[in-house]
C-alpha cells in the first residue's frame, strides 16, 4: 500500500523525498502526513489557475462576464480572485489547525483533530500543524505572493514566443531575453531588463 501512495503522490507533484517519507509513515500505520499533504494540496487545486483564461461560466458567472463586458483587465480579475482565494484557504487551514482562534472567546477550547487509515489498525493520531505548511505547496511557486506585472506578461505571451524567451533565461543569454521582450511587450530597454531580472530571480 506505501509503495502505491508514494508512487500516487510523486504523479501529484510531491517530491520524491516526501512522498518516501508519507509512505514510510503510512507502513507505520501513521496516516498524519498523508492527511496533511492530501488536504493541502486539495486546497490549492480549488484555486484559480491563472495560466488558464478567465471563464464565467465555471467561476465568478455573470458578475464575472459584466467586468469582462465593462473592460476589466482578465489579468487584473485572475489575480483579484487568486489573491481572495488564497487567502480563504489560508483561513481554512488555520481553522482547521484552531477552530476557535478567531473567536475571541473568553475561556480557551482546546480541540483535537486525530485521523488513522480507515480499515486498518492503525490508531488514529493528532493531525501536523496545516496552515504553516499550506504556503510551500503553491503550485506557482511564489509561496503565496502575487505574481509580479512581468510574470502576468509572460503568460500572456503565445506559447511559441514564451518557450523561445525561457530557453534565452535558462542559457543565461539575458541581452537577447531583453531584446526579445521589448519587441514582444513593448516599453523601453531599461523595462525590458528589468522584468528579465524580475524572471531569472524566480527561476
Amino acid at each position: 500500500m506505501s509503495n502505491h501512495i508514494t508512487t500516487a503522490l510523486e504523479n501529484l507533484g510531491t517530491s520524491s523525498d516526501t512522498a518516501q517519507g508519507i509512505g514510510r509513515d503510512v507502513a507505520r500505520g501513521d496516516a498524519r502526513s498523508l492527511f496533511g499533504e492530501l488536504l493541502l494540496r486539495g486546497l490549492w487545486a480549488n484555486v484559480i489557475d491563472e495560466k488558464q483564461p478567465l471563464d464565467p461560466a465555471r467561476s465568478g458567472g455573470a458578475a464575472l462576464q459584466r467586468l469582462l463586458d465593462s473592460g476589466a483587465d482578465p489579468a487584473d480579475l485572475v489575480d483579484l480572485m487568486r489573491e481572495t482565494q488564497v487567502d480563504l484557504i489560508y483561513n481554512v487551514a488555520q481553522l482547521i489547525d484552531d477552530p476557535a482562534e478567531a473567536l475571541g472567546l473568553d475561556e480557551p477550547v482546546e480541540l483535537e483533530l486525530s485521523v488513522r487509515l480507515a480499515g486498518t489498525d492503525g490508531k488514529a493520531a493528532p493531525i501536523h500543524s496545516l496552515h504553516s505548511s499550506l504556503m510551500e505547496l503553491d503550485p506557482s511557486g511564489r509561496h503565496g505572493e502575487p505574481r509580479s506585472l512581468a510574470e502576468r506578461q509572460l503568460q500572456q505571451l503565445d506559447e511559441s514566443t514564451r518557450a523561445q524567451f525561457m530557453e534565452l533565461l535558462a542559457a543565461r543569454k539575458l541581452s537577447a531575453a531583453a531584446a526579445l521582450w521589448k519587441k514582444q511587450v513593448g516599453g523601453d530597454l531599461a523595462g525590458a531588463l528589468a522584468a528579465v531580472q524580475d524572471l531569472s530571480g524566480q527561476r
